[in-house]
């Protein structure tokens, strides 16, 4: 999380930088700006994450064709090496009571299925976050300098939204042969 608030204040800092440099204005009030623009980004994306978590649980179907990952998709994930990085990634689950980090009970199918429930979740926060995240363009401000400030922390929310959504998507390809496996062994159980 340190991590992840460094990297904001630094962005923020370096898209007031640029603003002030461009418009010849005065640092403080652009960096306030910027401030808010970040503040109302984060809100976007705490909202965007709260109404996705209240849809119904067959929004959220693991099965439905909209979080299906080929293993050609997997492959990309592996190809960015995200295994060696995705534990630097903030894992916010204790918001939601079920945290993502760590399978707990995997030989559990009802587990693994609440997994892929709050994965398909978060899935669904992050993919809308990215979009969502632009609404601020049309906030308070609808002159060129707000929009050269909330066009870049707009963007910059992208790129903080695609690697969570990219973890989510690379965990539930295993957990879907894990469960899968599972139900094999149920059944030559009974």
């Amino acid at each position: 999380m340190i991590l992840y608030l460094t990297l904001i204040s630094f962005f923020g800092l370096a898209i007031s930088l640029l603003v002030k440099f461009i418009y010849g204005v005065s640092f403080l009030p652009v960096l306030g700006f910027t401030a808010l623009a970040i503040v109302l980004v984060i809100l976007v994306d705490g909202l965007t994450a709260t109404v996705c978590r209240l849809l119904p649980a067959k929004c959220a179907d693991h099965t439905k064709k909209f979080y299906k990952v080929s293993a050609k998709e997997k492959k990309f994930y592996e190809k960015l090496k995200i295994r060696k990085w995705k534990d630097y990634i903030p894992e916010i689950g204790h918001f939601t009571g079920f945290r993502k980090n760590k399978i707990v009970d995997p030989k559990s199918v009802e587990y693994l299925d609440r997994f892929l429930l709050e994965i398909c979740y978060g899935e669904l926060g992050h993919f809308y976050s990215i979009f969502l995240g632009f609404a601020i363009l049309g906030m308070f401000f609808i002159t060129p300098l707000w929009w050269s400030i909330a066009i870049p922390v707009a963007v910059i929310n992208i790129f903080f939204n695609l690697p969570s959504l990219f973890i989510l998507r690379y965990n539930s390809y295993k957990l879907v042969i894990l469960r899968k496996s599972n139900l094999r062994k149920q059944k030559l159980a009974q």
